[in-house]
């Protein structure tokens, strides 16, 4: 088997977006992310920080009181748009994003998930620990939808010393993950910038749906 790295990616195909995504548990419970390649670039330089992966509400077109989350860098909302089903919390997204109801107003309905395709990509990638990525991204992420498997989560890794001891969970390892989608050459037709917005913006229905 040959491996591919990023660098024949990048000489092959042409990007379409990029995220890095960062757990930093011990300070917060959100997600933090940037639209670049963190290795690459200093986030406090270049983008004044590390943003919360939030989201904004985009109402779904011919209905009432349903909503898409849309996941973005530094959206204008913190919490989904309506209660999350359970494949979706905490396996995509850790319960704090979880809609806090309020029993004075109608409850909103969730149209499901859409927005920034590599920050969609990168939250089942940390449902599962590294080792397991293939299985997971083969197996359970599917068309418009995500079904949960019942690996533990991976948003946090054990750290593993050179004797082999894994540490308990006071010790564990913060995972971050630079996520690049690309446009398929072979793919011309329906590969492209417009389509992939298209697909962003939720009009072939939700990325994961609800």
């Amino acid at each position: 088997m040959t491996d591919i790295t990023a660098g024949d990616l990048n000489k092959k195909h042409s990007p379409y977006g990029m995220a890095t995504i960062f757990t930093q548990w011990r300070d917060t419970n959100h997600l933090l992310a940037v639209t670049f390649d963190a290795e690459e670039k200093d986030v406090a330089e270049e983008y004044g920080g590390w943003k919360v992966l939030s989201f904004h509400h985009i109402p779904q077109p011919g209905t009432q009181g349903t909503y898409y989350s849309s996941v973005d860098v530094a959206g204008d909302q913190r919490q989904l748009a309506a209660p999350g089903p359970s494949a979706w919390i905490p396996q995509l997204l850790p319960t704090i994003y979880n809609y806090d109801s309020n029993p004075y107003l109608p409850q909103p309905v969730s149209a499901g998930l859409i927005g920034n395709l590599p920050l969609l990509f990168a939250l089942p990638a940390f449902s599962a620990q590294p080792q397991q990525l293939s299985y997971v991204l083969t197996n359970f992420m599917q068309p418009n939808r995500w079904q949960r498997h019942q690996l533990p989560h991976g948003r946090k890794s054990p750290r593993i010393h050179s004797s082999n001891c894994v540490d308990n969970q006071e010790d564990e390892e913060e995972r971050g993950m630079v996520v690049t989608v690309f446009l398929d050459p072979s793919n011309k037709e329906f590969s492209t910038k417009q389509r992939l917005d298209m697909l962003r913006d939720g009009h072939f229905g939700p990325f994961y749906g609800p």
